[in-house]
Formats: C-alpha cells, sequence, structure tokens
C-alpha cells in the first residue's frame, strides 16, 4: 500500500500530466486528488488543535 505521500505525488504528477490519461480517467485523478488534499489538511488540523490543547 502506498504511503500518502507517495500517492499525493502520484496523483500530482497525474494531474499535471493530462495528456496521458483519457478525459475520465483525468476527472477521477483530479477528484481523487482533492479529496486526498482534503484529508491531509483535515489530519494536520487536528494534530495541531491536539498539541494546542496540551498544557
Amino acid at each position: 500500500m502506498q504511503t500518502d505521500r507517495s500517492r499525493l505525488r502520484e496523483l500530482e504528477i497525474r494531474v499535471a500530466n493530462p495528456q496521458h490519461w483519457s478525459a475520465g480517467e483525468n476527472q477521477i485523478n483530479v477528484e481523487n486528488l482533492r479529496q486526498l488534499r482534503f484529508r491531509l489538511d483535515d489530519q494536520l488540523k487536528r494534530l495541531r488543535q491536539q498539541r494546542s490543547s496540551r498544557p
């Protein structure tokens, strides 16, 4: 299984080179990248909140 970092990099490359994919595949790549970024941002926010709430 890929790490989040490697999956993020792979999707960034795919989205940056849409000529290698069908329109449908490119749209899926864009959506997967959006969702992964959202999830990673959410995780980061939660970690920061946990750290700031510690005494």
